[in-house]
């Protein structure tokens, strides 16, 4: 049933925003029921088949926590269907938010900041083709399925990236603490922001493509914040500030 090519899914939320794609195509292994069972039977593509197993059978393919569900996807498209040529043809929005991530490597912070990036409808995340985490399970069950929905783009050269959105009308602003306090900055109309890790912070080819380089105003005691917080008080303080949320 499970080729070395196949995609494993764990965890319901993840499960549930996958299984349910239109052109998810793979099959859906589950075990005893109950509702989110049951809602996982009513929700899945046509291209997922449901087969009901036993809890060793979803334990010796997802692993020893995993009781329930198992999501095999088969046949993932490759390669990504979104380049960033195609997004700058396309995007005219006078207030656009990209999200570039320079060196997120741990896979639990990439899932979040993409949970994060749908709740606020970011317009795209963009990630470098190495030094970046992958879109594993890990990552969509961190990312509560939000993975299937957040636009993506790997490109090879970030630097360049952030030179073609700049020339699309984007401000290019990176995280750093020793920035100026993003209280004191006007970030709306099309912003792209750059986050890096969080241990070497922005490279310095990426920094200097910044247009400015904004901190998160604090009084705590550690140095700073976990890359996925900073992401998620950024990005709702640029959505704020673009309007998104005057007809909530």
């Amino acid at each position: 049933m499970q080729k070395s090519n196949d995609t494993i899914v764990t965890g319901y939320h993840a499960i549930r925003e996958l299984a349910k794609k239109h052109n998810s195509t793979g099959v859906l292994l589950l075990a005893g029921s109950g509702p989110r069972i049951d809602e996982l039977r009513r929700t899945v593509a046509p291209g997922v088949k449901i087969h009901d197993v036993s809890v060793s059978e979803i334990r010796k393919i997802g692993g020893r926590e995993v009781r329930h569900a198992v999501l095999v996807l088969q046949d993932v498209p490759e390669p990504r269907e979104l380049d960033l040529p195609s997004f700058l043809a396309t995007n005219t929005a006078k207030d656009s938010l990209v999200v570039v991530l320079d060196g997120v490597t741990d896979p639990h912070n990439f899932g979040a900041i993409l949970r994060t990036a749908d709740q606020f409808a970011v317009d795209l995340v963009v990630t470098p083709e190495r030094r970046s985490a992958r879109e594993t399970d890990t990552v969509a069950r961190t990312s509560a399925g939000a993975v299937a929905h957040v636009p993506t783009v790997v490109v090879k050269n970030l630097p360049s990236a952030l030179a073609e959105l700049k020339k699309a009308g984007f401000w290019v602003y990176g995280a750093d603490s020793n920035g100026r306090p993003v209280t004191s900055v006007d970030m709306s109309g099309r912003v792209v922001l750059v986050l890096g890790s969080e241990g070497a912070g922005l490279g310095r080819l990426v920094s200097e493509r910044c247009d400015d380089v904004v901190s998160i105003p604090a009084r705590g005691h550690a140095d700073s914040f976990n890359v996925s917080v900073a992401a998620g008080i950024l990005m709702f303080d640029i959505r704020r500030r673009q309007g998104f949320f005057d007809s909530v």
